[in-house]
């Protein structure tokens, strides 16, 4: 039996004091599994099972949004078995059951929101499509690996009266769902009002019953700029709507974001989600699922389209975004994010990295190291300051 210290998953270096649950969950958190990192899982598995606290990795895995991809690395694999079959993870079924029920869910939700695109083509609104759905089917190639809920729809302001008569046709209104999930029920005043004074980038949520045990609602979100006005950052939804491209989902003919764009959205999402209250008191600041979806994207990427991605970086004065994301995703995935490509962002004071409060007008400090925050559901107690954002958690 080999010693435990003999036994690295990953290069683990830039992260101190990993324990063997969110060791592992990195491990199985990555786009493909290949034949050595499967033996040395396995080989982990058969020196660290005893040791690990398995309510801890499942609540890991869940926290993160990763668990139907991790599910689906254990049981595709056989990894919960040893060579000589020896059980090394228990409860197998639990991770069958949330890969095939991830599958189940996003298939009621791929019928329904295929239903919203066909109407929006029927229509005369101009729109994009972002995140979920495009990553889930054409980066992720999976439709159970990557959990959706809502439809991201990217547009230009002046056609959204149009986009609120083709969802009202189709049962949705701006709301949210009551306690017991039987209606929709309109925003109190107070949130209506913040939101259409001070967010004018995005729009509160469309939403509708769901009419399936697997999703309690659908929801339909829609943005008419990539920055929140805070920023005093200002695209033009016309000219990411020019460079957009061509794409499917769910059948249905659509557009999606370029992928230099792409890459924009979500470096610019990372560095805002992890320093923004809104987010930090919701728990879904720091999320291993957005640092690979991060990582997906930089897979597809060829030489020209980083290039396309740097002068958009440059044009929006995003090197601090860009840095940042780019910085702590490849602490996570070493082997796939380029260090000359990070470095090549990199700016000349970098003390802002472990900062967070800029985006609320405010800045502090985190006492704690990234891999430290990243796996304590607890940080949030530590925030000095609060969110001024009524309504729903994590739409905008």
């Amino acid at each position: 039996m080999p010693e435990q210290d003999e036994v690295k998953l990953l290069d683990t270096s830039s992260l101190d004091g990993l324990r063997p649950e969110h060791e592992l969950l990195l491990a199985l958190s990555r786009p493909q599994l290949s034949v050595d990192e499967r033996r040395r899982i396995r080989l982990f598995l058969t020196t660290h099972s005893e040791a690990i606290e398995w309510g801890v990795f499942i609540d890991q895995a869940c926290r993160h949004m990763v668990m139907p991809l991790v599910a689906r690395h254990l049981t595709q694999f056989r990894l919960t078995l040893s060579d000589e079959g020896k059980p090394l993870v228990p409860y197998r079924w639990l991770y069958t059951e949330a890969y095939e029920g991830s599958r189940r869910r996003n298939l009621v939700l791929a019928s329904e929101y295929a239903r919203v695109l066909h109407a929006l083509n029927d229509s005369a609104v101009r729109y994009l499509i972002r995140k979920g759905p495009v990553l889930g089917e054409h980066f992720y190639h999976d439709l159970a690996a990557r959990r959706i809920s809502n439809l991201d729809v990217f547009m230009q302001r002046a056609d959204y009266p149009l986009l609120q008569q083709v969802l009202t046709d189709l049962g949705y209104q701006v709301g949210e769902l009551t306690p017991n999930g039987s209606r929709i029920v309109p925003f109190d005043r107070r949130t209506e009002l913040y939101w259409k004074v001070n967010l004018t980038n995005t729009s509160l949520p469309h939403a509708r019953v769901g009419d399936h045990d697997t999703v309690e609602s659908y929801l339909v979100s829609t943005m008419f700029s990539l920055f929140q006005p805070m920023l005093g950052i200002r695209d033009d939804a016309g000219e990411v709507l020019d460079a957009s491209v061509p794409t499917t989902l769910y059948g249905v003919p659509a557009r999606m974001l370029h992928l230099a764009d792409q890459l924009l959205d979500s470096c610019f999402q990372i560095h805002l989600r992890a320093t923004l209250f809104y987010y930090i008191e919701s728990g879904k600041d720091l999320l291993v699922r957005n640092f690979l979806d991060l990582v997906h994207l930089l897979m597809k990427a060829t030489p020209d389209c980083i290039e396309e991605f740097r002068g958009r970086v440059e044009r929006f004065d995003l090197a601090k975004s860009a840095y940042y994301s780019l910085h702590f995703t490849r602490q996570l995935y070493p082997d796939l994010v380029p260090e000359r490509l990070v470095d090549s962002f990199r700016p000349v004071d970098i003390s802002y990295l472990e900062e967070y409060g800029a985006f609320d007008g405010e800045q502090y400090t985190w006492n704690r190291r990234f891999a430290e925050r990243l796996f304590d559901p607890r940080r949030k107690a530590e925030v000095a300051g609060r969110s001024k954002v009524p309504g729903p958690r994590s739409m905008i």
